[in-house]
């Protein structure tokens, strides 16, 4: 044993075990790296007994007696036994716990194979390793879909090869927000590769004075796939999908921006008006901006599009739909109407913001619409004339404003009734 990896058992002995060290070594030990990182994992809420998890392997190392460790596919239950007990044809096992049938193979490196040619050293690391450092910083990612979630793309390791960040952390929250509607979204053979978060930046809002309580239902998960662009409507926390889905695919992507100091996303577009996302951080909008470019370059002539794509997606089947569709043709689901949206508004402001689902901000204009019916009354208990038709002015241009912005919010998208 090399002396540097002497000095490092000691050293970790004395101070006390993490995932990361022990991933490295067991390489610079050539031991089985995954049963290191399981008995780590076991022992994370035994941080003073953390110094046995190197009694089974430096006993494996001089000794020459190796054991794996198998899982049941059905309860996830482990298990150890001895590699000398395995016929190389594998066999087979029951659970203890459920009564399932696991499927013992030996490893690869018991099994004599023909003298292979030498293979040049290139430093790679294998991927199941980098497999297993990824799976013992964040288990639940064992939850998602190894053939729609990249993770190694999505989660860049750092310099001591771990993948324990506050990058990768934001990420993985945007994931467990909208990795149950991705699931349903994806298309065959359709793979996550890039996420990101922002802020649709919609300049009507503005106009009409309340840009700030609309700014509550326009955060969007961005997510990049292998064949186009997913916006998933989520929540301000980031804790789950609400609304709208939107679609944009690589073809239709004429040109793409970062704005000021790399906090915003534009994306222009061969035919349709171009969408702008604020408050996104600065690294995931360098990330998003340079998977963009990187699409658009690969897909460098190709044959564009020659009429606006259709970019909402039904909630229910989540196929892309055309404007204006009272209900899904593929699925019959039916959808909220503008126009009864704005009718609501237009009688009593709020109203039309409860049925869209928008709580909080039909709360906001009930309370709003209340003062100004309290101007009116007050006005008529008081014999005040002069002051009633001010107030009745304020009350149709309120009711109005309200109406208009309730339509708008309606139009963005389609939400199941």
């Amino acid at each position: 044993m090399p002396m540097a990896t002497r000095k490092k058992i000691s050293h970790l002995l004395w101070k006390g075990l993490g995932a990361e060290e022990v991933l490295r070594l067991s390489l610079a030990m050539a031991v089985d790296c995954k049963k290191t990182a399981a008995a780590c994992q076991s022992l994370t809420a035994f941080p003073h007994f953390r110094f046995l998890i190197f009694v089974p392997i430096l006993f494996e190392k001089f000794t020459g007696k190796k054991t794996m460790q198998i899982v049941c596919p059905t309860c996830n239950a482990a298990y150890k036994i001895s590699e000398s007990k395995i016929p190389e044809k594998g066999a087979k096992a029951t659970c203890k716990k459920c009564g399932g049938k696991i499927v013992v193979k030996p490893l690869a490196s018991s099994v004599p194979t023909t003298p292979a040619r030498p293979v040049p050293d290139t430093g790679q690391r294998p991927d199941n390793v980098s497999e297993m450092a990824l799976f013992s910083d964040y288990p639940e990612l064992r939850g998602f879909s190894a053939e729609k979630f990249d993770y190694q793309t999505i989660l860049a390791a750092n310099k001591q090869g771990g993948y324990k960040t506050r990058r990768n952390n934001f990420k993985l929250k945007i994931l467990s927000a909208v990795h149950e509607t991705l699931d349903k979204m994806l298309q065959q053979g359709e793979k996550v590769l890039c996420v990101g978060k922002g802020i649709a930046f919609y300049p009507a809002e503005m106009i009409f004075g309340n840009g700030y309580l609309t700014r509550m239902y326009n955060h969007y998960a961005l997510v990049g796939t292998s064949k186009r662009l997913l916006f998933v409507n989520i929540n301000g926390r980031i804790k789950h999908a609400t609304h709208y889905l939107f679609q944009m695919p690589y073809e239709n992507i004429k040109k793409v921006k970062g704005g000021l100091f790399s906090r915003s996303l534009a994306l222009n577009r061969v035919k349709g008006k171009r969408r702008v996302f604020t408050g996104i951080k600065g690294y995931l909008s360098k990330e998003l901006k340079a998977f963009v470019q990187k699409k658009l370059h690969a897909a460098n002539g190709a044959q564009g599009v020659d009429k606006e794509p259709p970019e909402s997606l039904c909630p229910s089947c989540f196929v892309p739909l055309g404007k204006g569709m009272a209900k899904c043709p593929q699925c019959n689901a039916a959808f909220k109407e503008p126009k009864k949206a704005l009718l609501r508004s237009l009688l009593l402001p709020g109203w039309g913001d409860m049925y869209l689902g928008h709580r909080a901000l039909g709360l906001v204009e009930l309370a709003g619409s209340a003062a100004v019916w309290s101007a009116v009354i007050a006005s008529v208990l008081g014999g005040q004339t002069e002051m009633l038709a001010g107030a009745l002015i304020i009350l149709v241009f309120y009711n109005g404003v309200d109406a208009l912005l309730t339509r708008h919010m309606a139009n963005k998208g389609y939400m199941l009734a």
